[in-house]
């Protein structure tokens, strides 16, 4: 029997935002409200590629070209299934293992995606058989566009593309959401990291990865299998509760939905393997892992981003400040931080005004910069409050999901958004944001909802 205190067993609705440190708007203007996500045809969005490639055009016009390369560019259509959930089927459909899939970026699972992929040359048969698309069940299907000479990368994206409609809004008049842009566009949109990195109705994943950075892994286990919110679907909340409370195990594997297939894969391990909790972690992807401790960062990320946001110092740039250089598509080159000083704050506030470079808060990890202003003092008091220590980024019982960190951008550079049509009942928006930004950000200053679970399709 593992001891565990559940965390999330008296989360409400209103405090969802608070925990996971989303606690600002940057607009004045009242929202529309709304709902989105009621269905997965509500939320469109696509990648497209630096070279202009785009991922929904290609997959509804396309015929494979190419001669040779060591990978296939295929496009990968998912609905209702999340990325990393999506790549682990096609890679047991594949058998291959589902690093071998090369991908860019996680999209949303209650949503309609189209994304890049490539896929090992190694298995052109099982891929370009007789030209068709690969499926697996109703949830995903692969087209190969052509062959590729690269696995690929975030870095080869250039942005995302979304077509949302929000459902049953306070108000279908187009200028208050025409309003809310604009004024977005002389403040900035503030680059949050979203609800769903860390999951609305149960954001088990900064508490799972705080557990693994204080080498607490048993406890770890536990969170992730048995603490419970009253948000989430109630057969998951109660066999998670019943666990908690008697951890049998072989019950557990009887009981547990098999919707939850990350849980029952480590019940299992656990059956086979008792108390080996590395082990039983290592049964979740590699991609998983690494989200899981880098929620950490990104939740005191939010938290920080917050408290600039609440002083009205967000567009301020000081000495001590880093900064990043921004391309033509809005990214960020986080290779290449500036340290503002008193020799070129003046310069470096004018490249920012211009869209050229971007203010950044560090995403902590064992090699995290700190500003030495007064926004790195803001991450130092919360660090110090979550008893957070960088060295703790460096997992020494799983090294493969330590982080050295990296840098985010406090706003979102480079975006567009427009109303692409209103009827009585709803908006529908198209809007384009680069990578690594979130689409419910953007969309929660325009809604302004009281209830977060309406980015989810929920009204309660």
């Amino acid at each position: 029997m593992i001891y565990y205190k559940p965390v999330l067993s008296s989360l409400r609705i209103e405090d969802i935002e608070r925990f996971i440190g989303i606690t600002s708007y940057v607009t004045g203007h009242e929202g529309i409200g709304g709902v989105i996500k009621m269905r997965s045809e509500d939320f469109l969005v696509w990648e497209v590629l630096e070279t202009g490639l785009d991922a929904k055009k290609l997959f509804e016009s396309s015929s494979f070209v190419g001669d040779f390369g060591n990978y296939i560019l295929c496009v990968l259509k998912k609905v209702g299934v999340d990325s990393i959930r999506a790549v682990s089927l096609l890679a047991s459909r594949l058998s291959i293992r589902s690093k071998e899939i090369g991908i860019c970026g996680i999209k949303d699972k209650m949503s309609v995606s189209w994304q890049f992929i490539t896929i090992p040359s190694s298995i052109t048969e099982k891929i370009l058989e007789d030209g068709k698309t690969i499926s697996v069940g109703n949830l995903i299907e692969v087209k190969p566009i052509r062959w590729f000479q690269h696995r690929l990368s975030s870095r080869l994206l250039r942005n995302n593309v979304f077509r949302v409609r929000i459902r049953n809004p306070k108000t279908t008049d187009v200028q208050k959401v025409e309003e809310i842009i604009k004024e977005l566009r002389g403040k900035g949109v503030p680059n949050y990291f979203g609800h769903q990195r860390f999951g609305i109705t149960r954001p088990i994943t900064p508490v799972v990865g705080r557990l693994i950075l204080k080498r607490r892994l048993g406890e770890a286990v536990a969170a992730f299998l048995s603490d419970y919110s009253n948000l989430e679907n109630e057969k998951n909340r109660l066999v998670r509760k019943e666990l908690g409370e008697g951890w049998d195990l072989g019950r557990a594997i009887e009981i547990f939905p098999k919707s939850l297939v990350y849980e029952r894969r480590m019940i299992e391990s656990l059956i086979k393997n008792p108390g080996d909790y590395v082990k039983c972690l290592r049964t979740l992807p590699l991609r998983l892992r690494r989200l899981i401790v880098e929620s950490v960062g990104a939740r005191i990320f939010n938290l920080a981003l917050s408290e600039i946001i609440e002083e009205d110092r967000l567009n301020e740039i000081e000495v001590g400040d880093i900064v990043l250089p921004v391309d033509s598509s809005g990214r960020a080159d986080k290779n290449r931080p500036i340290t503002v000083t008193s020799r070129n704050i003046k310069q470096v506030e004018k490249l920012v005004k211009d869209e050229k470079m971007v203010n950044a808060l560090p995403i902590l990890g064992y090699l995290s910069p700190i500003p030495r202003s007064s926004k790195g003092e803001i991450i130092l008091e919360i660090m110090e409050k979550e008893e957070i220590d960088l060295k703790d980024f460096m997992i020494v019982d799983m090294p493969e999901a330590s982080t050295k960190g990296s840098l985010r951008p406090v706003i979102i550079t480079k975006w567009s958004c427009s109303v692409l049509s209103v009827d009585d009942e709803s908006f529908t928006l198209e809007f384009s944001l680069p990578p690594g930004s979130y689409a419910t950000i953007l969309l929660r200053e325009i809604m302004k909802s009281e209830n977060p679970l309406s980015y989810i399709g929920r009204h309660s």
